[in-house]
């Protein structure tokens, strides 16, 4: 039962990356990026640039929400110190 539960979380999280990289690779595609590639300012940063690095922060960003939220429930329901003895890789 365990198992599948971590099985299903797994395939979700597969599944939220994968859209996530498609999402990315739209959002870097040429029609996309040519809407951004005229050549104006936005407090002295080519608006190209700019879309590129908040674009950028923002898949880093999901990606780590993605993850952290695997993390928590994959630590839903175990104590703390169990918690930090796994991390620590103690036994017993």
């Amino acid at each position: 039962m365990v198992l599948t539960i971590m099985n299903t979380q797994n395939e979700r999280q597969n599944e939220q990356f994968v859209i996530l990289v498609l999402i990315g690779a739209l959002a870097l595609n040429y029609p996309l990026l040519s809407l951004f590639a005229d050549g104006g300012l936005l407090f002295g940063i080519p608006i190209l640039y700019l879309y590129l690095f908040v674009l950028w922060a923002g898949f880093i960003a999901l990606a780590a929400l993605v993850i952290e939220a695997r993390n928590r429930k994959e630590h839903q329901g175990t104590s703390p110190q169990a918690t930090k003895a796994n991390d620590l890789n103690i036994k017993g």
